[in-house]
């Protein structure tokens, strides 16, 4: 490999050190030193640090010690993953390297060499100390507490401050110094220190004292740090703001003395200089505050106040204050301003009417003025002199200046009744002037009403207008209204207006009004009067008012009547113009008062008075009377009902005689009376015995309360029905009903006759009683399950009712073999379901042992074995357990024993053998008994082997695909058994096998179609294996699948259209498949009453045509882990009846149809009737494998019609075809069993 010229370089350079290195040991010889020591070192935190430390001839072990801890012999150090010695140790570099520096590495540290073997004192050791340095955290000002202050406020006054500024978290401290504008700090006084903390940091604190001065303020203090593990300094920095009092202000835009003149604008400024904060300044005028906005800026703040003059700033003194937070007193400047200016306004005093003769006077005074001002006077325009009093003048305290005053003295004569008067006030440019007109006084005519006579009739609420008219009289006279004493406004509806024409002078009121029925009978009054009439003229009109009753009013006395007793009812109207008259009615009809009269009522009007006696009834309680006040002049009516109540004592309305409740429900029966007082007790009976409310619970429910006279019944039960009365009591008396609850439960039975056991040909005898409400017709039947036994033979069966619930069924000729069996007696009568129970007729017959009883068992030592013994017989059978020819002792713990009833007539006794040993083994004969006689059975026990093989192999079912098998378990050696199936191809010797099967029917799947295939099962334990059966099961598949086996694909996908095409198709089809099914079978019954022997219809098709509807449901193959799947999608559109076998919880259900069967056997290539598939078996051996006695379902004739199959649906014994198509089995199945075996 081709080496660069640097890589061959450096070779050679470590080649030429090592050379030197080992020449160096040489000189210097076996001595080992240090060549570099080393030496103290300073790192930031999270670098790298390395200490140095190198070695000539080390002979001893070298380690790094930290703190006097070693940290071991191995470079790579062992606990400490930052620390690594490093370099090369030929050359004798042992550096140590820590990476990713801490806190906690910040220490001494020691390179030690131990000293070499034979020379003790040739140990190493030199230290160095590794300094970890990390940067201060940023710089904070504190100030009184406050942390991160920016801004520091002090007043002059103060002596001195401190401020602190903090550098934390530093290794080593931050150096600290202070700038104030950008110079250090030396004058002030400044102390430094140090405080360190736990995890070896230092805070840098440093206080600076500050003695505050004006120059100081809106200075720049900064705190400035370094640090050896910084490039730069840091900084923070602070304000001072030193707070002083403002100068005194001072005052410009007025000279004081200078007059100026109302209405000028002055313009005054108020300045003050310095201040910190600046100065808040206000202008005052005469001590109050007419202005606080102000201008701040740097240095000076600047109010500057502008106004228009006016009188009252005559002598007005203006104030200036200046102020800030570190002030002891305000600082003022004032001036005092001289306004001149004339009279605003004179006025004249003094009256303004006087009667001829009177002599008056006329004040006339002015308003302020600077300076006086003086007065003249003038009569209708002409200057007055000779009767003008001398002016007087008067200080304006308030507004300033001067008010001046003048009086005149004036007589009036006839010739003087319109005067004017004038008053002048004169001030330079200002000449206010005022006059007043003397009048001469004298009285009106008497006023004058229209629009309305006295006497005169009108309704309420009409519009009436009246107008009342004074002429003439000086002045004009003062016309008003009065209703009564009581003066009308406005509001009332008044209207005045006066005429000043000298021919035509009147003052006139109108008076409008709607008319009340308080008017009616009332004066108004209407006023006239001026100055000259010491008592007002006046003129009245009565009102007459029509008004109806606004209201009627009816009291009873007594106010609550008694049932059967008088009550007077009285009605009152309230009053009317005209009197009412009054009428009674209830329930729209009218009723005669017995008294009428009148009253004088309000506002003059006449009230009506009627009295109407009645007797009352308990249905008068709260019945309403009516009486109607009608005013027949004006056709207006008042109506008012009045609730009379009557006491009378309970009685019930509306009482529903018979409730009907099912059993269970609950009901609520309202039987609330009626009565006044309210009802206040009720108590409640049932078939004449006080009801216990709130007592006994059913399903802890509390089953009778009631709440008044609701009584509620909580599930009910048959025991609740029954007659029931409830009284209700008041303070009147009591009162009763009753009403029946009717229970309506569904039929039960309440006994059935037992067991009935009889001679053979004696007679049995049941009963079956039942408790139903209602009790219907035919409410008992009875029926059995003992196939072929008609209950319809009259010979054989008596059934009799009595239609009060009891029925009996007598049996008589009883045989063992027709009529043992169980009978069952149901009762029904529309309400709930059926109700069932079932006894059973058991003829008498010794014990036989039961077919399926083994002849042997098995099983290991040291463990409890179980014989099984199963036997039929009647009455009850007893056993007894020999062992050899000794009777076993159950009363020793070696045994025990148990006998269970299986069945009817059928009975299993179990013997327990406890910690079986060798000499256990024998042969045990169970001895079975009644009182017809006795049967033994023998069964051998032995030790485990391997099991028996299967029996009674079957071919259940069969598809085009799929087989299914059942066989029925042998002995099982005293061991769990599994199976083993297997099927070929006849002809070939390739088998395809499944095993690990547990239960006792299997489905193989996966075949082809029209296959004739060969099947057999073996049984397995840990013993061994029984070997396969030996008689094979042979089957041909059908030749394909049946229709409609194709699956819907896409579920709820399907569009709606092609789900109704596909209905419509189905519904076609079956239409034409029963069409051509009654053409066939008409066909073949004309054929059959033609006398034709010819078999045109094998069996197999018939059963096609009618498969059975008692077949059973075959189950499919076994679901195991170590099976193979019998399930196939393809049979799921087969259905039958259903069948159980062996251990059927476990089975899965599997859908094939029937399994076809014939007497004989046949091949494929000779029988006509195999076109459909293999048939076997004869009658007997296919109703063998169904598991019942073929005398059970044959006669003497091999055909009992419920041993074949029926049809699908149930069909009406009328129907002739259903009755044909019966015959037509019957016949086929003989013919076949007549076939040569």
């Amino acid at each position: 490999m081709k080496r660069t010229l640097e890589e061959v370089t450096f070779l050679l350079s470590q080649s030429l050190a090592l050379f030197c290195f080992l020449n160096l040991r040489l000189v210097i010889g076996q001595q080992q030193t240090f060549r570099v020591r080393p030496n103290d070192t300073e790192v930031l935190k999270g670098q790298t640090a390395i200490l140095h430390c190198q070695i000539d001839n080390k002979q001893g072990q070298l380690q790094w010690v930290k703190n006097g801890f070693g940290l071991g012999f191995d470079r790579a150090i062992k606990g400490e993953s930052r620390y690594t010695v490093i370099g090369n140790e030929a050359l004798g570099e042992n550096n140590l390297r820590v990476i990713n520096t801490q806190l906690d590495d910040d220490a001494e540290f020691q390179c030690q060499v131990s000293p070499a073997i034979g020379d003790p004192h040739s140990a190493l050791q030199a230290a160095a100390y590794l300094s970890i340095l990390v940067p201060p955290q940023s710089p904070r000002i504190e100030f009184r507490g406050s942390s991160n202050t920016s801004l520091v406020e002090v007043a002059v006054s103060q002596s001195e401050i401190n401020v602190t500024c903090i550098i934390p978290h530093g290794k080593p401290a931050a150096h600290i110094k202070w700038l104030r504008g950008g110079q250090q700090l030396t004058e002030e006084s400044i102390q430094n220190f140090v405080d360190k903390t736990s995890d070896k940091l230092e805070t840098a604190r440093s206080i600076l004292t500050i003695r505050p001065r004006k120059e100081f303020n809106q200075k720049i203090y900064t705190c400035q740090g370094t640090h050896s593990a910084i490039d730069s300094p840091i900084t923070t920095s602070m304000k001072l703001s030193v707070k002083y009092a403002p100068e005194t202000p001072d005052i410009s835009g007025y000279k004081s003395g200078k007059a100026i003149k109302t209405g000028e604008r002055l313009t005054l400024t108020c300045r003050s200089k310095g201040g910190n904060p600046t100065a808040y300044v206000e202008w005052f005028k005469n001590g109050d505050r007419v202005d606080s906005s102000h201008t701040r800026r740097e240095t000076e703040t600047v109010n500057v106040y502008s106004f228009r003059v006016d009188s009252s700033d005559n002598n007005a003194i203006y104030r200036c204050d200046a102020w800030n937070d570190v002030s002891e007193k305000r600082l003022t400047a004032a001036i005092k301003l001289t306004v001149h200016f004339g009279p605003m306004s004179v006025q004249i005093l003094g009256p303004s009417h006087a009667k001829a003769g009177e002599t008056i006077v006329l004040h006339c005074r002015t308003s302020n003025s600077n300076p006086r001002a003086t007065i003249s006077w003038t009569k209708d325009g002409k200057p007055l002199t000779d009767v003008i009093a001398s002016p007087t003048y008067e200080a304006d305290t308030r507004l300033g200046g001067w008010i001046t005053l003048s009086n005149i003295t004036v007589r009036l004569v006839g010739n003087d009744s319109e005067t004017t008067y004038e008053c002048k006030g004169e001030n330079g440019k200002q000449r206010p002037t005022a006059s007043k007109t003397l009048s001469v006084l004298y009285a009106p005519e008497k006023p004058v009403i229209t629009g309305y006579a006295t006497g005169t009739q009108i309704h309420t609420n009409t519009i009436l207008t009246m107008r009342c008219t004074a002429h003439g009289g000086n002045p004009l006279a003062e016309v008003t209204w009065w209703k009564g004493s009581r003066q009308l406004t406005e509001r009332d509806g008044i209207k005045c207006q006066t005429n000043t024409q000298i021919a035509k002078k009147y003052s006139q009121c109108q008076l409008e009004r709607i008319t009340k029925q308080g008017d009616n009978a009332v004066d108004f009054v209407c006023k006239a009067n001026n100055t000259a009439t010491p008592v007002p003229l006046q003129t009245v009109v009565t009102l007459s008012i029509q008004f109806p009753p606004k209201n009627v009013q009816i009291k009873s006395s007594p106010v609550v009547g008694k049932a059967g007793q008088k009550m007077t009812l009285t009605c009152t109207s309230a009053s009317s113009n005209p009197a009412a008259e009054i009428t009674w009615t209830r329930d729209d009809k009218p009723l005669t008062g017995r008294e009428t009269r009148t009253v004088i009522g309000e506002n003059s009007g006449l009230k009506t008075v009627s009295i109407l006696d009645i007797y009352p009834s308990a249905a008068d309680d709260k019945a309403t009377y009516y009486c109607t006040a009608k005013n027949t002049a004006m056709n207006q009516a008042e109506t008012i009902g009045h609730v009379i109540s009557v006491k009378y004592k309970p009685v019930f309305v509306k009482v529903d005689s018979r409730k009907s409740v099912l059993e269970g429900d609950s009901v609520v029966i309202n039987m609330t009376g009626q009565g006044n007082p309210k009802v206040s007790k009720y108590e409640w009976f049932r078939n004449g015995a006080k009801l216990v409310l709130g007592g006994p619970k059913r399903n802890k429910v509390v089953y009778f309360t009631a709440v008044g006279g609701v009584l509620n019944v909580t599930n009910v039960t048959r025991n609740d029905r029954g007659i029931y009365t409830v009284q209700a009591k008041n303070a009147e008396g009591a009162s009763n009903t009753t009403f029946v609850i009717d229970v309506q439960y569904a039929a039960t039975i309440t006994h059935i006759s037992p067991n009935q056991l009889v001679n053979p040909g004696g007679r049995a005898i049941f009963e079956c009683r039942t408790d139903a409400n209602p009790m219907v017709n035919n409410v008992i039947q009875w029926s059995t399950s003992i196939v072929g036994f008609n209950m319809n033979n009259a010979k054989k069966v008596k059934i009799t009712n009595n239609n009060q619930g009891t029925s009996t069924l007598t049996v008589y000729i009883a045989n063992r073999s027709t009529d043992m069996g169980y009978f069952t007696c149901k009762t029904q009568n529309k309400i709930g379901g059926p109700s069932t129970k079932r006894t059973a007729l058991l003829v008498k017959f010794k014990p036989e042992a039961d077919k399926n009883q083994l002849t042997k068992a098995a099983s290991a030592e040291r463990v409890t074995a179980k014989l099984s013994c199963l036997a039929t017989g009647a009455p009850k059978v007893q056993f007894t357990w020999l062992k050899g020819k000794t009777a076993v002792n159950v009363t020793l713990s070696k045994y025990t024993t148990e006998v269970k009833e299986l069945d009817l007539a059928k009975y299993e006794s179990i013997l327990h053998i406890h910690n079986v040993s060798k000499s256990d083994y024998d042969t045990y004969t169970c001895k079975m008994s009644n009182s017809e006689g006795q049967m033994p059975s023998v069964i051998d026990f032995d030790g485990q082997s391997k099991p028996d093989s299967p029996s009674n192999v079957k071919l259940v079912n069969f598809t085009h695909n799929a087989v299914t098998l059942s066989w029925q378990k042998g002995f099982d050696g005293g061991l769990p058994v599994t199976y083993n199936v297997r099927y070929t191809v006849v002809g070939d010797n390739s088998y395809t096998i499944v095993g690990s099967i547990k239960k006792s029917v299997f489905t193989f799947t996966g075949l082809s179609p029209g296959v004739n295939y060969e099947l057999t099962v073996m049984a397995k334990n840990k013993q061994g294996e029984s070997g396969y059966n030996s008689k094979p099961v042979f089957v041909t598949t059908k030749d394909g699948p049946p229709p409609f086996v194709d699956e819907v694909k896409g579920g709820d996908e399907a569009p709606l259209i092609i789900i109704l095409s596909v209905c419509i198709v189905g519904l076609i089809l079956l239409a034409c498949n029963a069409l051509l099914i009654v053409f066939f079978v008409r066909r073949r019954r004309r054929k059959l009453e033609k006398g034709d022997g010819s078999e045109t219809l094998s069996r197999t098709n018939t059963l096609e045509m009618y498969p059975s509807s008692d077949r059973p449901l075959y189950p499919g193959g076994h679901k195991d882990t170590e099976s193979c799947s019998t399930y196939d999608k393809s049979m799921d559109d087969y259905t039958d009846s259903y069948r159980s076998f062996d251990d059927e919880e476990d089975v899965k259900r599997i859908f094939l149809p029937p399994l076809q069967t014939d007497p004989y056997q046949p091949t494929a290539n000779t029988d006509p009737y195999a076109s459909r598939g293999p048939i076997y078996g004869t009658p007997a051996t296919v109703d063998a494998q169904r598991s019942f006695p073929v005398q059970s379902y044959y006669d003497s004739s091999g055909y009992k019609a419920n041993s074949l199959p029926r049809s699908r649906f149930e069909g009406d014994a009328s129907n002739p075809d259903d009755n044909y198509a019966d015959q037509l089995r019957k016949n086929t199945l003989q013919k076949k069993s007549d076939r040569p075996q």
